[in-house]
This record gives structure tokens, sequence and C-alpha cells, in this order.
């Protein structure tokens, strides 16, 4: 600001100091620098308002719901960004279930209602729209929800939960709970076991009982306005929980029986705490056998940008996988094939499919897989695994296929 100041006054003092024939066109030129400073500095000030994200109230109507391959966390905004975001998520191992189970991104929902594939043990809970997607708002602490299910004891034996999280830097001691049990207060000891507790996910951190660490690199990111990505696995007696790209839960052997789910927020002063994208799956045999049984892999935990073919960070555990798979079979060989759900065009659901196996079959060559292993192929909503019309047959649809060639 001072050297502003300092330039103006030089061009002053030119001014009155210049022959009287020259003071018209210094004076114009002078004019007409200051006009185009000001315009320069108006227009940096209009692109700054127009590029800055704005933090956005849970409260409002709804911005169209989240249709075929809605996403599960922010995409970067450039290709540069998704790039680098692929790239931190290298060591990430989390693989999906082979079968859905219960899904729900909030198509069709109201703002402000309950939404409808859950159940409310306790608080207060309603859809709401933030950043341009459905989410389920938990309203205040001690807020318990359930996903709706025929049956009780619902949970297999192997299983996944995918979700993501809001943290907001006004709140950054907020705690969502994940208890693997439906109802804490019909608790069995000899069929629960430790489940009593829930796992306990902060922005930097993921604790269950003794379990659980810090992540020295989300804790030295600091609480912020985002969205971080949940994952957990669990096989017979084993359990991992991921938080983002890292794994902070790794546990061998606990004792009991998962037999459902509970999710529930902890939180010591208003602020907003939501989820969005919950997807449970089933788990299933390792990929070659499912190769050797069936003929192909079909994989859920491949997952892209909402209408487009651009692949999310937390899908690079799952294509690693398969990556490695190709590797330690050199025979191997697949077509990478594309599915959608029902909903949308035809034509456009197939095109979405088509580049959507490419853009797989283009990050398997790039990790040293030679093209000559793999072909690609979309087949957009033509080859249905669910008819039924149900959220959970449409997420079973949505898929990607590694069929063996």
């Amino acid at each position: 600001m001072k050297k502003n100041y300092a330039v103006l006054l030089w061009a002053f003092l030119l001014l009155m100091t210049a022959p009287a024939f020259a003071q018209l066109n210094i004076g114009k030129k002078l004019q007409n620098k200051i006009n185009q400073k000001i315009d320069q500095q108006v227009d940096k000030t209009i692109d700054t308002a127009l590029e800055a994200p704005a933090k956005e109230s849970t409260a409002g109507a709804a911005e169209g719901d989240a249709g075929e391959g809605a996403g599960n966390a922010p995409g970067g905004s450039t290709a540069t960004t998704d790039e680098a975001k692929k790239k931190a998520w290298t060591k990430y191992d989390f693989v999906a279930g082979d079968k859905v189970l219960f899904a729900d991104n909030l198509s069709g929902e109201e703002n402000g209602e309950f939404p409808s594939r859950w159940g409310l043990n306790d608080g207060n809970a309603e859809v709401a729209s933030f950043g341009g997607e459905p989410v389920i708002n938990l309203v205040q602490t001690g807020t318990e929800i359930m996903p709706l299910m025929k049956n009780k004891n619902w949970v297999p034996e192997t299983f996944t939960i995918e979700f993501d999280v809001y943290f907001d830097s006004d709140n950054p001691n907020v705690a969502y709970e994940v208890y693997l049990i439906e109802e804490t207060n019909n608790y069995n000891e000899s069929l629960h076991g430790e489940f009593w507790d829930p796992i306990d996910i902060r922005s930097n951190a993921v604790r269950f009982k003794t379990f659980g660490s810090v992540s020295a690199e989300l804790d030295a990111a600091g609480t912020k306005d985002q969205w971080r990505h949940v994952a957990i696995a669990f096989n017979k007696r084993s359990m991992k929980v991921y938080l983002d790209q890292y794994r902070l839960i790794n546990i061998p052997n606990l004792k009991g029986t998962p037999t459902g789910l509970k999710i529930a927020i902890d939180k010591r002063i208003e602020a907003n705490s939501m989820i969005k994208n919950v997807l449970i799956a089933e788990g299933g045999k390792k990929l070659y056998d499912q190769v050797m049984a069936n003929g192909k892999i079909v994989s859920y935990g491949i997952k892209f940008d909402v209408n487009k073919a651009s692949i999310k960070p937390e899908s690079i555990g799952t294509l690693n996988s398969i990556a490695k798979l190709l590797q330690e079979q050199p025979a191997l060989k697949f077509s990478v094939e594309g599915h959608t759900d029902s909903d949308g065009d035809d034509n456009a659901n197939m095109k979405l499919s088509q580049e959507r196996a490419d853009a797989v079959k283009a990050y398997l060559v790039s990790q040293g897989i030679t093209a000559e292993r793999l072909a690609s192929k979309g087949w957009g909503e033509s080859k249905p695994l669910d008819k039924g019309a149900t959220v959970e047959a449409k997420s079973n649809n949505r898929r990607v296929e590694f069929v063996k060639l």
C-alpha cells in the first residue's frame, strides 16, 4: 500500500512541475493508468469472490438427487488435484465387499424430513442439502440412527461399511460413533462380547476400546470444514478401520459377534455434523478365487464422480488389488466392463459406462499392466445383476466387472 502512495505522489509532482503544454497529456496518461489499476483491482476482487468456496448451511431446498455414480467425497477441481489425491492413497488397501446389503444416497428424499430408510433410537436427524448434495444432518448430540433392515442380527460374518463424515472447524472435538450392534439396551454379553463399545471417529483419529491411533498426517492438517471417508472391514474376528487413506485400527482377534449397525454423534457445541453415501456390503471370496469360481470379479469398490469417469481416491485399494493379482498371474487377462443402474438416459449411461471402463483400464496400465492384457467395454444398464427397484438393487447394478478373457 505504501508503494502505491509513493507512485501516486511521484506522478502528482511530475504533473505539477511539467510545462503547461505537457500537463494535459501527462494528466490524461495518469488518469488512464489509475483507471487501469482500479479495473484490475475490481476484477481481482470479483474473481476472488466467485472462486472462494462458501461455507454452506444445511438448511434450504434440495439441489437434485445424487443419481447414478453418486460420489463419496469431494473431488478436486483440476486433473492435477485428482492425480495428487490418488497418489496420496497408493497405500490404501481397503477392498469393498461383493454384494450390497444396504445403500443410501438419499435419492428422492425431502429436506427437513427424517431419512426414510433409517430408524431413530434417540435425538433428532433430518435430510438436508449441503454442497449441492443430500446429506443426513445429525442435529443434536446423542442422536442415534440405524439402517432399517428386515431381519434382526442381519450383519454377516464378513462385511464392509463405508460412509462419509463431515468435520466442522467450529467444532474440532466432534466424534462420530459406530456401534456394530443395533440397540445397546439389548446387549447380550455372550453374543456381542466387545462390541458394546463404539468405534470412535475423530477428524484425526479412530479408537475402539484400547485400540486405534492418531494419524500424524491428519493431525498436522488440522480440523477444517471437510468430508472424510470412513471404511470398516470385518472378517469373522478381525477388524480394520480406515479414515481417508490411513488405516488406524487393525485388530486380529475380537471377542463377540457384530449383529447390526448404529451411528451416533457426540458434539459439545452446535456445529454441522453430517453423514452421506452409506454403503454396507457382504464380503466374499478372495479375488483369484472369484475368477476361478465365476470367471470374473464383480467390484463395488471402484467409485466415480457424479456422472463422470473420474476415479475417486477411495477406489485405489480395490484397483491396486486387481493390479497385484494381474502381476502375480501373468497369464491372466481381463475385459474391464462398466455397468450403470437404470436411472437416466440409456445412451448416456452406455457412453458413461464405456468411459469408466476406459478409465479403469488406463489406471491399471499406469500401474505397469500391459495394455494387451486388458480390454474395456461399457454395457450401460443393459446387464442388470438385480432386477429389483430398491436402492440396493440399483447399487448392485452400479459396478465394474473384470471378466476373464
